[in-house]
């Protein structure tokens, strides 16, 4: 569990300055690879479901469970296909570095 804690704080550092930079496509594919080592490390299924409690990880890995919960909740209500840009949006903003370092630069 630490080393996928390692890779998707790595990974959230990554994705904060590609936010920055608007590579949307290269976003969505380092975002594409760290869920499919979530779903190897069997925290999620291959429809993005949660399958465990996320209060009982590590603190990077326990937002992006919580963020991905979030936005499906949201997505079956309105019947909508889910993105990784969705899960993206809501998971780097739910992060603090993001919210007070990358959000300012970004306007």
């Amino acid at each position: 569990m630490i080393e996928l804690e390692k890779e998707i704080e790595y990974t959230l550092y990554q994705l904060m300055e590609l936010e920055v930079e608007e590579e949307i496509v290269q976003m969505s594919q380092i975002f594409a690879k760290l869920l499919t080592s979530v779903q190897a490390a069997q925290l999620i299924d291959y429809k993005l479901d949660v399958l465990i409690d996320p209060s009982q990880c590590l603190p990077e890995t326990k937002i992006l469970l919580e963020s991905l919960m979030e936005v499906k909740s949201r997505f079956n209500r309105r019947r909508k296909l889910l993105t990784h840009r969705d899960i993206l949006k809501v998971w780097l903003r739910k992060n603090a570095t993001f919210k007070s370092e990358f959000l300012p630069r970004m306007f």
